[in-house]
């Protein structure tokens, strides 16, 4: 059996991801485990010390159950009334969360006649997509890096702070699925069978105006070295392209226009979004305004915008870097665009660490920095990557009331 095992680590690049990924697994459910033994009564669950299966269907988990539940229509699900906080402001609600992951569970539900309820069939579905996702992530790395950094840029994602939502309620890992699966076919030039993914991506995470942004960018780029005689750009890859753009940016106001034609409000989804930052009923959306916020709060008034420029500044700086520009013209495009709505849209808290997932090229990057280094600062490396995920289910997903710090 361990020649066998042997044989397949030396000769078989799927086998060595799985492995590698089983272990970042094992880890998350042992630290999962660990920290529901220090979980006391919660909003979810009366009884202290909750069972694996109850402690990963806290925070954000119950508003997808919901939508698994009721769908659309009924309140908690899509209502076609939003809820009103009593100061006239819109209450928290289902619409925030699109509907792809519970979509799928539904999916698996039926199959199975029903009879395994989501607390278990929800992360169940998580935990193996996320095996799917270490696989199409280390194809979409090896297009750009040798086999060993691919590795080990898969298992330090798999260490990724956040990374224990990957086997949660949570639609992360089918969205980093199908983010990575686009990319994938994106860095092939397969422009159109890019699409089936990008339109699973538009109502399983937001963002996909990012992906649009990015998808500009490419035809620019690709437009000016044809021009400049670097590479080739035939008419046909630009019309696909160009087409692949305008879809994309349609896709990404696809749910802000569902929930407005279903509510009758033009700003559902916005307003929506907003009722986890402010009980002011006349909040907006002000682009940048998180980061300002942060700036203003940490600082100083004066300092709230400098320190957008500033955010703004190292993520550009770290996109020319030499090692960023090892990941290539789409990747780099990517993380660019995504980090430039994350700033622009979010408000930084402590579900930075989850939101920065989409970002997950990045972790290539470091890993390119560190794959020749010895083996016991490697060991060191994750060792600390496995304290973190420590100290973030500790401070993150433990509820302690009143609890501001979500996952």
């Amino acid at each position: 059996m361990v020649d066998r095992l042997r044989t397949l680590w030396a000769t078989n690049w799927w086998f060595r991801v799985l492995a590698a990924w089983a272990g970042t697994r094992l880890v998350s459910t042992t630290l999962f485990i660990w920290a529901a033994s220090i979980q006391g009564p919660s909003y979810w669950i009366p009884k202290p010390n909750p069972n694996y299966f109850d402690f990963v269907n806290f925070w954000d988990v119950e508003w997808y159950q919901k939508i698994f539940d009721y769908g659309l229509g009924s309140p908690p699900g899509y209502s076609a009334q939003l809820p009103i906080a009593a100061n006239g402001a819109v209450d928290q609600n289902a619409w925030a969360f699109m509907p792809g992951f519970p979509m799928l569970v539904r999916a698996f539900s039926s199959v199975t006649g029903g009879v395994i309820e989501w607390k278990f069939l929800a992360p169940t579905i998580s935990l193996v997509l996320s095996f799917a996702l270490a696989l199409v992530m280390y194809r979409l790395f090896s297009l750009r890096f040798e086999p060993q950094v691919s590795l080990w840029a898969v298992t330090l994602f798999g260490f990724w702070v956040a990374s224990p939502v990957l086997q949660t309620g949570y639609a992360e890992t089918l969205g980093l699925l199908l983010l990575a699966g686009g990319l994938l076919q994106l860095m092939q030039r397969r422009y159109v069978a890019a699409l089936p993914f990008l339109a699973g991506l538009s109502i399983t995470r937001p963002g996909m105006v990012s992906f649009a942004l990015m998808l500009a960018g490419m035809w620019v780029v690709r437009w000016w070295n044809a021009k400049k005689g670097i590479e080739g750009f035939p008419t046909a890859e630009r019309i696909k392209l160009a087409i692949l753009t305008l879809l994309s940016g349609l896709l990404g106001l696809a749910w802000p226009l569902f929930a407005w034609a279903i509510t009758g409000r033009q700003d559902a989804y916005t307003q929506t979004e907003l009722a986890w930052r402010s009980g002011d009923p006349h909040r907006e959306l002000i682009w940048f305004g998180g980061f300002a916020d942060l700036g203003a709060a940490l600082w100083g008034s004066y300092w709230g915008w400098l320190f957008v420029i500033l955010v703004l500044a190292v993520a550009t700086w770290l996109l020319f870097t030499k090692s960023a520009r090892a990941l290539g013209m789409e990747l780099r495009l990517w993380v660019g665009a995504y980090l430039l709505y994350i700033i622009a849209f979010f408000y930084p808290q402590s579900s930075t660490f989850r939101i920065l997932m989409p970002a997950f090229p990045l972790v290539a990057v470091f890993a390119l920095k560190t794959y020749q280094l010895s083996k016991m600062v490697k060991w060191f490396i994750l060792v600390a990557l496995v304290v973190l995920q420590m100290f973030w289910l500790a401070v993150c997903w433990v509820y302690v009331s009143p609890d501001f710090t979500p996952p």
